[in-house]
């Protein structure tokens, strides 16, 4: 079943907002967001780990949770080029 036309509208506006709050929220805090395409955990600066179970990319905050502290045998390094270069930004400062 389609949504109603007024019904989509709205959604697509507060997606569209919410990226953009997202977005201005990163800037504010001195973050670079990347758009361009790029292969591998940790390619966009994130840890560079992926979780074997889910098969995801971990970001810093579930880090320890998700692959252990220091990361173990629950998760795999994978390196991509530019890994780790966000980590204060991910954190908002809390490192």
């Amino acid at each position: 079943m389609l949504m109603p036309v007024k019904a989509r509208f709205v959604l697509l506006i507060t997606m569209t907002l919410g990226s953009c709050l997202t977005a201005f929220g990163s800037l504010a805090a001195g973050c670079v967001i990347d758009t361009t395409p790029c292969r591998g955990c940790g390619c966009k600066g994130g840890p560079g780990y992926r979780h074997l179970a889910s098969g995801q990319c971990v970001g810093f905050r579930d880090l320890a949770k998700k692959c252990g502290n220091p990361p173990g045998a629950a998760c795999s390094f994978e390196n991509a080029p530019g890994t780790g270069t966000n980590r204060e930004c991910a954190l908002g400062g809390k490192v």
